[in-house]
């Protein structure tokens, strides 16, 4: 047998640096624990850099103390981000402002463009700008909102709806004749959603310089859509073509902007608004969609008086009737062009025009009185929900 074959000394233990799981199941919940009464002084919280060396320490404020209102100054919610939001000031101009722990169930939501909101003073220094938390100012409540637009949040277990704009006056949703063609579907959910809130619907055609023959050249599909809403404003960026009309409909109004990626939203806001400075894309050639320039919703001032919110372009938006979703039935009786008069006239009250008798809505289809697009627009709508 060989001698080597056996060591007698072990070999030495080789040490095992430390994982980012192991540091972080080490650290403290300091809030919790400050709620449940085990720390007595204001908690005490390291940070590490990526590779857990030089941790430094931070005080962090006690999430019960609280603020009082009568110290608080009311501003103009301009621009959302995911922790800060920015917030115009009467005096100090617009601020950065932290979403505070201690006051998100007060908010029972994060702040929306156009909020009226109450910021409290937490940090005698002004604003370093480096992170959550270094901020002079926090938000200490949402006044109540006279309007909204929302739209559904991420398919969590929360099902949060997300506010788009709030203390709005008027929706304006931005189409393009060609180039993305007219999403019919998407059209329709805004308009839903606006009557929901009692908010009036302004339809805006971009990009009229692309067709020769002007409005003669429009699809049915436009047409259709055109006659059953109130306000329709043909305009192209490079003519100048109705853009004067369209200032004296923003004129002394808060009017939420949104739509498709690529139907010309920001390049029209740009017009409209000097200094707004937005950034714009081409349409993809490949499938015709638009490429997604705004990020965050962002409240500019309109000259003369008034407001224009941009809202980031979006390809869908849900229902919602109150906090619950709307049923079938109730989208049944009040979708856009179905009755005259918004006058329910099919025999069943709780018909949702699929098949059942007497059902006005598929006559009226089949005698050709209501397009087949309208229909086949409500009845993706409407499985959109199940």
């Amino acid at each position: 047998m060989l001698n080597n074959e056996f060591d007698d000394e072990p070999e030495p233990l080789r040490r095992v640096k430390p994982t980012r799981r192991d540091h972080r199941s080490r650290r403290i919940d300091v809030m919790r624990e400050l709620e449940s009464g085990v720390v007595d002084e204001r908690p005490v919280k390291e940070r590490f850099s990526r590779e857990f060396k030089n941790p430094r320490i931070k005080k962090i404020k006690d999430p019960l103390e609280k603020i009082d209102e009568k110290d608080c100054v009311e501003g103009l919610v301009v621009e959302v981000h995911r922790r800060t939001c920015e917030v115009r000031l009467p005096e100090e101009g617009t601020v950065t402002a932290m979403y505070r722990a201690t006051t998100s169930k007060a908010l029972g939501e994060f702040p929306a463009v156009g909020d009226r909101v109450l910021l409290g003073q937490v940090n005698e220094d002004e604003d370093s700008g480096e992170g959550v938390g270094s901020q002079k100012y926090c938000v200490v409540r949402v006044l109540p909102r006279k309007s909204e637009l929302k739209r559904p949040g991420p398919r969590d277990s929360f099902r949060r709806k997300l506010t788009l704009a709030a203390n709005i006056d008027q929706v304006v949703i931005v189409a393009s004749v060609t180039q993305p063609e007219f999403n019919y579907g998407f059209m329709d959910r805004f308009l839903l959603a606006a009557n929901l809130n009692n908010l009036p619907f302004v339809l805006v055609l971009t990009k009229m310089d692309l067709l020769p023959n002007g409005e003669t050249d429009l699809n049915d599909d436009i047409r259709d859509f055109m006659s059953i809403v109130d306000k329709v404003i043909p305009v192209s960026v490079k003519t100048g073509v109705g853009l004067e009309r369209l200032r004296e409909e923003l004129l002394g109004k808060s009017s939420v902007f949104s739509g498709q990626s690529g139907v010309g939203k920001s390049t029209l806001v740009n017009a409209l608004v000097p200094g707004a400075e937005l950034e714009t894309g081409a349409v993809r050639e490949r499938d015709g969609k638009g490429r997604h320039t705004t990020t965050s919703s962002s409240l500019f001032d309109f000259p003369g008086g008034g407001y224009v919110i941009d809202t980031p372009g979006i390809r869908s938006i849900g229902l919602a009737d109150g906090d619950d979703d709307m049923d079938g039935e109730t989208l049944a009786k009040i979708f856009p062009g179905f009755f005259e008069g918004d006058l329910f006239t099919c025999k069943y009250s709780n018909c949702k025009h699929l098949k059942e008798p007497g059902c006005s809505v598929r006559a009226a289809v089949e005698s050709g009185k209501l397009s087949r697009a309208r229909y086949a627009s409500y009845l993706r709508i409407l499985n959109s929900r199940n």
